[in-house]
């Protein structure tokens, strides 16, 4: 999940990787796309936030550290910073603050995907009666 702050985006150092990435994880079986990206998020991250808004739906292959390779649909929300302080926990070594326009280079293709998504401009919403 990409959590927004006046044109800032919280990232974490992954642990298995060392690689900067948005919060995240695994969907237990019976979890919407959105519970699990609000429990990756606050284990990651000790953070909760309010409303979610999809980023989009990603294609892509992880291989692990074991050479296991797995394909994998991640469900990609936003969703603006409500307080806190955010904190490493769980598979995040680290947390940080990047502005949205000078994010990290240090990152799987996966997460560069995200990081191109995030810098698109919202679609436009008609409102009722144009």
């Amino acid at each position: 999940m990409a959590v927004l702050k006046a044109g800032e985006v919280l990232l974490i150092r992954r642990g298995d990787n060392g690689l900067w990435d948005i919060p995240g994880g695994g969907r237990r079986w019976w979890e919407t796309p959105a519970r699990a990206a609000r429990r990756e998020l606050a284990e990651e991250t000790g953070l909760s936030v309010g409303a979610l808004h999809p980023l989009g739906v990603f294609q892509h292959r992880h291989t692990y550290l074991d050479g296991n390779t797995v394909d994998w649909e991640t469900h990609v929300f936003t969703s603006e910073y409500a307080g806190g302080e955010a904190r490493a926990g769980d598979d995040a070594h680290e947390t940080r603050w990047w502005p949205q326009d000078a994010l990290p280079q240090a990152v799987s293709d996966a997460t560069a995907r995200y990081f191109a998504a995030l810098r698109q401009p919202p679609p436009l919403r008609q409102h009722a009666g144009a």
